[in-house]
């Protein structure tokens, strides 16, 4: 079974005032921290940017050069039609070459192998076809898609991400608690709040 990773990295930031992919984190930029996890435990990673690609994607050189046959770079000139068009756009790329596909932001500092690598046990290990994170009472990403939830994927746009079928698939999904969840960058506070308990 052939799994895939889809950073989505297209969204402008426009909140926090400056590009969130490239926020440091214990030395790493946000986008090369969650792109070296996903290199490691999934078969192939495509890289969704958008806007300020130009600033964002020439630091990514080495990391693509080091692993060409892996990773992956595309930019979506529609990304500011929102995350569900950027999903939409990952997951047409990725169709024909994925048994399932693993959805990452980059701006979850907290994500780490150890919750991806249980996300992946038990997608292979139990019957459901969605692996969710559980964080605030609500599920949300990272999520693993398995394959049959494609089409309905490359069919989303606008805001409206993937929560969208995890309501509509409730008996499908498995819950991975993940308290770390709620704690994304959005703002200046955010990343005030997490360089201090960095």
């Amino acid at each position: 079974m052939k799994i895939s990773s889809l950073i989505l990295a297209a969204g402008s930031s426009s909140r926090l005032g400056s590009p969130k992919q490239l926020v440091e984190y214990k030395g790493e930029i946000l986008v090369s921290k969650i792109t070296q996890l996903a290199l490691a435990i999934t078969d192939n990673v495509l890289i969704v940017l958008g806007a300020n690609e130009n600033i964002i994607q020439p630091k990514l050189t080495e990391l693509v050069q080091e692993n060409q046959q892996k990773l992956k770079v595309i930019v979506n000139t529609d990304w500011n039609e929102g995350i569900g068009n950027s999903i939409s756009f990952g997951v047409k790329q990725l169709f024909d070459t994925s048994d399932a596909i693993l959805i990452l932001l980059c701006d979850q500092p907290f994500v780490g192998s150890l919750l991806l690598q249980k996300m992946m046990q038990a997608f292979a290990n139990t019957e459901y076809s969605i692996i969710a994170c559980k964080y605030a009472n609500q599920l949300g990403v990272p999520i693993l898609f398995g394959k049959k939830y494609f089409l309905e994927l490359m069919s989303l746009n606008g805001d409206l991400g993937a929560k969208v079928l995890l309501k509509q698939y409730g008996g499908s999904v498995m819950s991975i608690d993940f308290p770390e969840g709620i704690y994304d960058i959005d703002t200046q506070e955010d990343l005030a709040k997490f360089l201090l308990n960095e």
